[in-house]
């Protein structure tokens, strides 16, 4: 009987307890009112850029259009920016005729219209948390790349492939440097099929906000087409056709030489045109890279390069690991003999990522 009373009073204790908070949560909570006349419960955590941020308790944190809210009230006091420049830190009070923040120094008076931003107090004030945020797009940062791709056969045919990429970019919102090492050399019985190591250097800066100007260089040694060297010096100005946070459209024309040494002792170098088109598309799980570039010879226009590349890649980590597939094209118009004009290559690769 007196455990059945002990539990009996343990529990009216825990219910109370439990109303309390439910109660306690009810009225600390900041109220918006809408103008369609119903009200939401929660913590208003921020107000910029025509947007409410509220926590709520059924629906987590949810964004209001300010042209939707008639007024607002909250339990503590907040920082409270005006349009006409000023700021509060107090309590906001809705009235029949607007807003009132109260201040420990006294009130301001206010229309919900009039509110251009509402932040927390001891938290960054959005124009503090923007130039920070702008500050951090501005400060370079590196970015690395380590692809490896291996397959082979044994038994009925002997066949080997094998690739190797390094890549290291250096960017802020400003600017961009790329360096960039590529091998690959594959064997069917015996025959060596493919046989080439490039070596890359990219560097990009805006000087407007779409408009960039560009220099690169890379040399490259190819023994399957008879090529010792080749040496590609270029620079130019590149325009963003698109430019948005999930894709990329740049278009580059620039002038550019061009030095080739071939085993059999031919030689040529020409000034000539260098024309791409770069785009990127970032998917929910994925990105998509297109490139085409153009680089026709000032002393014979016949004598050009065509090169295309479209790859795939899908994360598969957080961040360290990506998977990515694609297609290269490349086609020269003047080959040596033997040797086809187009190349074309098919890859999937494994790529680590860190910075």
């Amino acid at each position: 009987m007196k455990s059945s009373t002990q539990f009996a009073t343990l529990a009216r204790v825990l219910l109370a307890g439990v109303f309390a908070s439910l109660a306690g949560f009810a009225f600390a909570a900041d109220r918006i009112e809408l103008t369609d006349g119903s009200v939401i419960l929660g913590k208003l955590l921020s107000a910029d850029g025509g947007k409410f941020k509220v926590e709520t308790g059924f629906a987590g944190t949810i964004e209001i259009a300010q042209d939707k809210i008639k007024s607002f009230t909250t339990d503590e006091a907040v920082n409270v920016g005006l349009a006409a420049g000023s700021t509060v830190l107090g309590k906001v009070v809705a009235t029949d005729s607007g807003l009132v923040v109260v201040a420990a120094d006294g009130q301001m008076n206010a229309t919900t219209p009039k509110v251009v931003a509402v932040w927390r107090a001891g938290a960054d004030s959005p124009a503090t948390r923007a130039a920070k945020e702008a500050a951090e797009k501005a400060r370079r940062k590196w970015k690395y790349e380590a692809a490896l791709a291996v397959n082979g056969r044994t038994g009925g045919s002997e066949k080997f492939a094998g690739a190797l990429g390094f890549k290291a970019t250096l960017e802020s919102s400003a600017d961009k440097l790329i360096f960039n090492l590529a091998a690959e050399k594959s064997q069917d019985n015996g025959v060596e099929t493919a046989n080439r190591q490039l070596a890359g250097v990219d560097y990009s800066s805006f000087f407007s906000a779409n408009d960039v100007w560009y220099a690169r260089t890379s040399i490259e040694k190819d023994t399957i087409k008879q090529l010792d060297l080749r040496s590609s010096t270029a620079f130019g100005i590149g325009h963003k056709l698109i430019k948005k946070e999930y894709q990329d459209l740049e278009f580059r024309f620039g002038v550019s030489y061009i030095y080739e040494n071939y085993a059999n002792g031919t030689k040529f170098d020409s000034p000539g045109l260098d024309l791409a088109l770069i785009h990127s598309y970032q998917f929910k799980n994925g990105k998509l890279y297109n490139m085409v570039a153009y680089t026709p010879a000032f002393k014979e226009f016949s004598n050009y390069r065509l090169h295309h590349e479209t790859t795939y890649e899908i994360p598969l980590t957080a961040s360290l690991w990506k998977l990515k597939t694609g297609v290269s094209n490349d086609y020269t118009s003047v080959p040596q003999p033997g040797v086809r004009r187009l190349d074309t290559l098919y890859f999937t690769s494994l790529i680590l990522n860190w910075e």
